[in-house]
């Protein structure tokens, strides 16, 4: 990861991105102040990392689809601003297993529940992982909702609607005397009912 390309890229999007859509923050008393935490959002388009970055002054490692990679100099520019790789459609073991070095480290992970984007806008179930990161003692789990993203590209063009971002407090995971498989499907039930709060 290079700080200065986070940075860079960060600055280069704020003022386009906060003209264009009307952009507004709202419960920023909610964003963690230091790592180890992790932010779960919720996911309709492709800007939605670029829109939670520029809402939160800290650095975010996003977990995101390993297809990226594969498309030339735009790999590259991930790795430098901190996202890693995951394989969608299975159990990425090895990514969830990255994910959780990363907030024993102190990080600021970033991730999408639903694992994939939901193009109208409606919010999709959580997949498995989720509850299984959600769980590394003492890592609170931030909810995030962007709004009005959705319609950002509607019938192949582009659009300029009104975007906020809403943070909430963290997600109550105290979940005593269960199982480690039942916790984490649980976790990820109610960090998308967090969501859904917002």
């Amino acid at each position: 990861m290079s700080s200065f390309v986070y940075a860079i890229t960060r600055i280069l999007l704020t003022t386009p991105l906060t003209l264009l859509y009307h952009f507004q923050v709202f419960g920023a008393e909610n964003w963690p102040r230091r790592g180890p935490a992790l932010i779960a959002s919720n996911h309709a388009s492709n800007l939605d990392p670029c829109l939670v970055g520029i809402a939160f002054s800290g650095q975010i490692r996003w977990m995101a689809k390993a297809e990226l990679w594969r498309i030339p100099g735009l790999g590259w520019l991930f790795t430098k601003l901190g996202s890693f790789p995951v394989r969608r459609g299975e159990s990425d073991r090895e990514a969830i297993r990255y994910a959780r070095e990363l907030l024993r480290e102190g990080w600021i992970v970033g991730m999408f529940p639903e694992g994939t984007r939901q193009r109208d806008g409606c919010l999709g179930e959580a997949q498995a992982g989720v509850g299984l990161m959600a769980l590394e003692p003492g890592i609170p789990v931030i909810p995030v909702r962007i709004r009005g993203h959705e319609n950002i590209l509607r019938g192949g063009r582009f659009r300029w609607p009104h975007i906020s971002v809403t943070v909430g407090p963290p997600v109550d995971l105290d979940m005593p005397k269960m199982s480690r498989g039942r916790a984490a499907h649980e976790a990820s039930r109610r960090i998308m009912e967090a969501i859904a709060a917002l």
